[in-house]
């Protein structure tokens, strides 16, 4: 049981160190990603955990679940359960299958995260290792406004030059136009990179602030990786990104002034400090393309307004059609296109793209039950951490890290959807959602 018990650990943390690798063997391709069948490299090595973890928990005599507990897994099964139903409402019964199985995934990892024997700490830093990897990319692919292409790694080739890829657009000094790359990294989509970031470098704040006997080394390590992160948050110029970043930092810093904690407030102040003379330096040097984004000026800046405005106005139109049991996970491209194909017809793939909101996304696919569930879990957290912050605030930092982890996911959730979309989003979805429930007790790092 021991060497079992040392196995899982270790293997859990090389999976959340691997995460954001998306290496993968496309089964199917599809005319987009959102149809496409792929076998991801971390998907196996979760379904070897999930086994070894199982084998232990039938060798081992499970203890009872807690009314806590059973009330978070009632939410769980109840969204995993309509999802199972939205299949039979699918028209594409094989996607929502396979869409269904990433659903499970998610929640077998939710399941190892609250309930495997690990340290919270390890498993924090093998997070930040592999997203410190992530984030090195991204800055060498804004400097060098290039990125290489790999199948071993799963990252694409982008070049600013390209059209489709993910730039800023905008006038130079000389007047001419220019096109920037945001930073990507090894995902997809520079949004997803950013979002990232942004849940990383709250849990690098948290570090910080947590314990005034860490040591000058650790501390010289984490102000490395919050300068990184920040850079590399900054060229993927994900307006979602920052906007969390933002909510996630005022979270933190309302709930520390009423934790009256002095150490922490002192350690917030040298945080935002650092940060912002740092986002100074980049932005005198990056203003014009800072204001395109912010703005939303410019030809693709009004462009992806409106397209976003097209698809949110798409999927109400979907949600009304079939508001009680969906079109099936992972049906909701397909449903567009059915829908809309009776006023547009031979329209380009790129055209049923999800909406960017999970919460309509959620709707859209699995109905308004699915949607209950959905937000409930999220809810059910947040209620659940404020409650125990009432109770005594005065030395809770598990409680401020989650409650601003949270607020932040719930702004990437409702301007963006790889959180339920893409394969990486769903697994860092419940990996979250598990970290959260887990309470992650950073005083206790010594542990």
């Amino acid at each position: 049981m021991k060497y079992l018990n040392k196995i899982i650990e270790y293997l859990l943390y090389f999976l959340i160190f691997l995460l954001p690798v998306q290496t993968r063997w496309i089964i199917k391709a599809g005319d987009t990603e959102y149809s496409t069948y792929s076998l991801y490299g971390t998907d196996i090595l979760l379904l070897v955990i999930l086994s070894l973890f199982l084998i232990l928990k039938i060798l081992n005599n499970e203890p009872r679940a807690t009314n806590r507990e059973q009330r978070i897994w009632l939410l769980i099964k109840g969204l995993v359960l309509i999802s199972a139903v939205s299949i039979f409402f699918a028209f594409d019964k094989q996607l929502a299958l396979y869409k269904f199985g990433w659903l499970i995934l998610g929640v077998g990892l939710f399941w190892l995260i609250i309930k495997a024997n690990y340290s919270k700490i390890k498993l924090i830093y093998a997070l930040l290792a592999g997203i410190f990897l992530q984030t090195v990319l991204g800055i060498w692919q804004f400097l060098i406004q290039s990125s290489f292409n790999t199948k071993w790694l799963g990252i694409a080739s982008h070049n600013a030059i390209d059209l489709g890829t993910s730039v800023v657009e905008t006038i130079g000094a000389d007047g001419a136009g220019e096109r920037w790359l945001r930073a990507y990294g090894g995902f997809d989509h520079p949004n997803m990179l950013g979002g990232v970031i942004t849940m990383a470098i709250l849990f690098l704040i948290i570090l910080l602030i947590a314990k005034s006997k860490t040591s000058n080394f650790s501390f010289i390590i984490f102000y490395f990786l919050l300068l990184i992160f920040s850079a590399a948050l900054f060229f993927s110029f994900s307006r979602t990104a920052w906007l969390g970043l933002f909510v996630g930092l005022v979270v933190i810093i309302i709930l520390a002034i009423f934790s009256k904690n002095l150490w922490q407030q002192k350690q917030l102040v040298k945080i935002i400090l650092t940060m912002g003379v740092l986002f100074f330096i980049l932005f005198s040097q990056c203003q014009n393309l800072i204001i395109t984004r912010v703005k939303a000026e410019g030809r693709l800046e009004v462009k992806s307004t409106t397209e976003r405005l097209m698809w949110l106005k798409g999927s109400w139109w979907l949600i009304k059609q079939n508001w009680l049991a969906g079109v099936g996970i992972g049906n909701y491209g397909l449903g567009i296109r059915k829908y809309e194909s009776k006023i547009i017809n031979n329209a380009p793939a790129w055209r049923y793209q999800p909406v960017h909101n999970v919460f309509f996304l959620v709707w859209g696919e699995t109905g308004i039950i699915g949607l209950i569930f959905f937000i409930g879990i999220i809810i059910y957290l947040i209620i659940l951490n404020l409650k125990i912050f009432r109770q005594n605030h005065e030395n809770q930092i598990s409680v401020i890290l989650n409650l601003s982890i949270l607020l932040a996911l719930i702004i990437l959730l409702n301007f963006d959807h790889w959180l339920w979309s893409l394969h990486f989003g769903a697994l860092f979805f419940w990996l979250i959602m598990g970290m959260v429930y887990k309470q992650l007790l950073i005083e206790t790092v010594d542990k």
